[in-house]
């Protein structure tokens, strides 16, 4: 493997940690999986979300492969870009109603709202106006309505079984999570020393985090325990490996590379990849996961290359409205416009 590969592998594998304890608040550990568990039970919540990116430098082969100037504008003009999200999830009959906002800051600041609508079928998106980017008045302000079972099928992939999905989560969540002990890993500070909102009441603050002592612990870890583990389930469950457009034979000759290459792997990511901070922080009320805030800053380099990233990244999540009636602000749209609709408007007439 190269290192390069070796280096998204380790990024990939925190990302992976990260995910899993926002995913799994008793002992820390216990507390945060049965909190995340309990979420999917749940006949209804309403969610918040915002994520930032706070740091972004490419692999300089990667500029160099394009046009330079052009690759460095785009890395400028998203990394301070922010998203946020609102949405009312309800499970029965499925349906999650979102609302994106995207921010791009700078002299010409853009902001983009984009409502979606998702249901066991269908996914509804809002056509927003987009500055600078003038679209008829026929298609913005309308939702595309996008069959998702075509979809699946167009793309060689599974329908989506978010029951399925879920159970994947969860095992995946509990792979990961159980192989990190208590003590070096997790923490309960107190409420008012967590950042936690103001309005929040919460039963237990639990925090995760890699630092500099334990991270060379953390790498035996993910390499010797967790990914074997998890590439193990992911063969093993062969639906989800379609849904999530994987190919079996992709995650074997992964696991035999990991298998082959395990000592070069671990000196690599030991030497090459520097974790500035990985640190998960979750609140957990009556039982449910009610908050989560997440920061990632990690910097990778080859020496023999001169090749270099880096990935700052921060979040935070409020769940709220547990089993109450979920109030959806739009009406399923009755004039959706299909997708192949939309291409239609879109053609030049013949001869143009």
């Amino acid at each position: 493997m190269k290192k390069v590969q070796k280096i998204a592998v380790l990024l990939l594998a925190v990302i992976l940690i990260v995910i899993a304890g926002c995913s799994s608040g008793k002992p820390p550990k216990q507390a945060l999986q049965a909190a995340m568990t309990k979420i999917t039970e749940a006949d209804s919540y309403a969610v918040k979300m915002s994520f930032g990116l706070d740091e972004l430098e490419v692999p300089q082969d990667a500029a160099a492969q394009g046009d330079a100037a052009a690759t460095a504008a785009i890395v400028g003009m998203i990394k301070d870009a922010s998203i946020t999200v609102n949405a009312v999830y309800q499970k029965e009959p499925m349906r999650t109603d979102l609302n994106m906002e995207i921010v791009i800051p700078g002299d010409m600041q853009m902001k983009l709202t984009v409502p979606m609508i998702v249901t066991e079928q269908i996914l509804y998106v809002k056509i927003p106006q987009i500055p600078m980017l003038p679209l008829p008045e026929t298609i913005t302000g309308k939702f595309i309505k996008i069959d998702l079972k075509e979809l699946a099928e167009q793309q060689g992939a599974a329908e989506l079984d978010l029951t399925t999905q879920q159970k994947l989560g969860k095992e995946l969540g509990e792979a990961v999570l159980k192989h990190f002990d208590e003590k070096t890993y997790f923490s309960e500070p107190k409420a008012s020393d967590a950042g936690l909102p103001a309005d929040l009441k919460a039963d237990q603050v639990i925090t995760f985090e890699i630092n500099e002592s334990n991270y060379p612990k953390t790498v035996d870890t993910i390499i010797n325990q967790v990914l074997p583990e998890v590439l193990d389930i992911l063969l093993a469950n062969e639906a989800s490996l379609k849904s999530l457009q994987l190919e079996k034979a992709d995650i074997e000759k992964l696991k035999t590379e990991l298998d082959t290459n395990k000592t070069e792997i671990l000196d690599t990511l030991k030497n090459d990849v520097k974790i500035n901070s990985a640190k998960l922080t979750a609140a957990i009320s009556d039982g449910y996961l009610s908050y989560q805030a997440g920061k990632l800053s990690v910097a990778a380099s080859d020496k023999e290359s001169g090749q270099s990233m880096k990935l700052g990244i921060h979040y935070d999540v409020v769940y709220s409205d547990f089993n109450k009636a979920p109030k959806f602000e739009n009406d399923i749209p009755t004039d959706a416009i299909s997708m192949d609709e939309l291409t239609q408007m879109f053609q030049l007439p013949t001869g143009l």
